[in-house]
Formats: structure tokens, C-alpha cells, sequence
């Protein structure tokens, strides 16, 4: 067994890539969504016929029990500045100081704002409270956004407009998108909202919810192609070794099934716990949002190595056998 402690060591480095990789995805997918103002990737964009004003739609999100936790962003276009407008419970993004938008916030006369950390060292700060300075008025800061990756939510800006704004400005002004924490329907939007043209921010392909993730993610896609090739390595080696060691078993009168069998339950055995030490060892170092596409990631690997031994043990030795 000793000289067999070699496919553990292989197993777990296998592993702790394999978590390393998924790291990096999840790393990448959150620069991307900070780099659509922390929008989800099943956003909508809409588009309004009649005119209507920012608190007049509010009102029909606010009336409706149909949507219950959802964000909308007003962008101002060719600029870095967004109105916000929340209910219910909604994506926040990375926040580095102060805090983001409340409640009572929604509901403040009182214009008030989040920047993006390129703006930090760009506002008024008189006492304890900071002011963004921004086309001749103060507003006054809640947080700084932001995160130890850069993106472009570095220099946005959110707002809140006072009520009596929010009753002046006109949706056709803005680009606008509506975001739910879980999956909204077009449908439902249009039924609400009435007259209106309801589609995707980004176009959804089956099992991709992003058209250019793969591109995207496509040196991540690479590493993870070769450690799945490198897990099929591990039963060609064993294979190899296996053929040696069967000569000695045919000297001793060791059946093929049993010595088949024996060495698919050291494989199994070794490669489980390389697998097991190796994952545990990445985890510690990588935080992770989610395990279950790491778990069937390492699982499909392990079970197509171990089938792929069994077959070409069973197929070569068979045939060393005849010989």
C-alpha cells in the first residue's frame, strides 16, 4: 500500500485545483456583476409608451403583492449616476463603509446617496457626515461600494431623489431595469405595469445565462478540461502499475475478478481520500458561495476514473491473459 501513496497526493492536488478554479469562477462572476451595477443576470429592461413619472411607477411595484423583493435602477444615461428605488429584500452590493440604502431611506424627503470607493476621497466631509458634491448641491453620503477587485461600480453613484423629485421626474428619461432577487417573470411585469415593452437585459441561452460567460470564463474552462483529463491520468497510471502486479498475482493462482476488484477498491480507497483531504485544504484557503457544482464537478471525475479503470483492467489483463 505504501508505494501506492502516490494516487492520494495526485488526488488531492486535483482537488485543491479544482476549488482554486471554481474560486476564480466565482471571483470572475462577481467582477461581472459589479460591472452591471451589481445586477443579477436575469434583469429586465423596460420600456414605457405612456408617460409616467419615477413615483407613479414606484407606486404600482409598491401596490402589487405579485412582486414581493425587487430593485429598480433609473440610469441616467451616458452618465455614472443611478436612482434607486428597493422593496422587500434585494441584492446589496459589496459595501466598504457606512451602509446602503434603508427603508426609511426609500421613503426620506431627504435626497441622500452611495458612491462608488473612486469617489472617497472626492467628498465633503465638514464633520462626522460626508457630501457628495455633484452639479451645484450636496447630498449627503451613506456608504462607500466597492470591493479588493476593481470594477466599474468603483464610480457609480446611487441616489435617492426626495419624494418631491421623484414626482417630476419622467421614466422615458431613463434607462430602467428591474431586478428581482429571485427569478421574475416578463409576464408578471407586463400584467402589472400595463403598457409597456418587458425584455432581458442580457439574452438567456440554455444552461448560459450570460452570451459571452464562456469567453468569459474560458482560461477557468480550460484548467478545470485539464484536471478532468488529469483524473482519468490517475486510473491510466494505476492501470499501468496494475499490469505489473497481476503477473506476480497469476504466479500466486489469484483469480482476474478478485485482483480486478482488489485493485479498484485501493484506487477507489486512495483517490476518495486524496479527494477528500484536497477539497477540505482548498476550502479552508478559498471561501465559497456555493459547493454543489464543486461537489459534481469532483464526483463525475472520480466516478469516470474509477469506470474507466475497471473497463481497461478487465479489457487489457483479459487479453494478457489470452496471450
Amino acid at each position: 500500500m505504501k508505494n501506492r501513496i502516490w494516487l492520494m497526493v495526485y488526488t488531492a492536488l486535483l482537488a485543491f485545483l479544482s476549488v482554486f478554479i471554481f474560486f476564480k469562477i466565482q471571483e470572475r462572476d462577481l467582477i461581472i456583476q459589479l460591472n452591471n451595477h451589481n445586477l443579477s443576470q436575469d434583469a429586465y429592461q423596460i420600456k414605457f409608451r405612456d408617460k409616467l413619472t419615477i413615483a407613479a411607477f414606484e407606486n404600482k411595484l409598491s401596490n402589487s403583492s405579485k412582486l414581493t423583493n425587487l430593485q429598480v435602477h433609473f440610469q441616467v444615461r451616458n452618465k455614472k449616476i443611478t436612482y434607486f428605488w428597493g422593496k422587500g429584500d434585494y441584492a446589496v452590493p459589496p459595501i466598504l463603509k457606512g451602509s446602503f440604502f434603508s427603508t426609511k431611506d426609500l421613503k426620506s424627503d431627504l435626497p441622500v446617496a452611495v458612491v462608488g470607493k473612486d469617489w472617497q476621497k472626492k467628498l465633503y466631509k465638514p464633520k462626522d457626515q460626508s457630501y457628495l458634491h455633484y452639479e451645484g448641491h450636496y447630498y449627503p453620503v451613506l456608504g462607500v461600494m466597492g470591493d479588493k477587485f476593481s470594477s466599474s461600480l468603483d464610480q457609480q453613484i446611487f441616489m435617492i431623489p426626495s419624494l418631491q423629485q421623484r414626482e417630476k421626474m419622467l421614466v422615458s428619461h431613463f434607462r430602467v431595469i428591474v431586478d428581482g432577487k429571485r427569478n421574475l417573470k416578463a409576464k408578471t411585469l407586463t400584467t402589472i405595469l400595463g403598457n409597456v415593452q418587458v425584455k432581458r437585459l442580457h439574452t438567456k441561452q440554455i444552461f448560459i445565462s450570460q452570451k459571452t460567460w464562456i469567453a468569459s470564463h474560458g482560461i477557468e474552462l480550460f484548467g478545470l478540461v485539464l484536471v478532468m483529463i488529469s483524473f482519468i491520468l490517475a486510473a491510466v497510471f494505476w492501470r499501468f502499475f496494475a499490469a505489473h502486479r497481476y503477473r506476480q498475482a497469476r504466479f500466486l493462482q489469484k483469480g482476474l475478478s478478485v485482483f480486478i476488484f482488489e485493485e479498484w477498491e485501493n484506487f477507489a480507497l486512495l483517490a476518495g481520500l486524496g479527494l477528500i483531504f484536497g477539497s477540505w485544504f482548498g476550502l479552508v484557503l478559498f471561501k465559497s458561495n456555493s459547493y454543489l457544482g464543486l461537489l459534481i464537478y469532483e464526483l463525475f471525475g472520480f466516478l469516470l476514473s474509477n469506470i474507466y479503470l475497471i473497463f481497461s483492467l478487465k479489457k487489457s489483463l483479459t487479453k494478457e491473459d489470452h496471450s
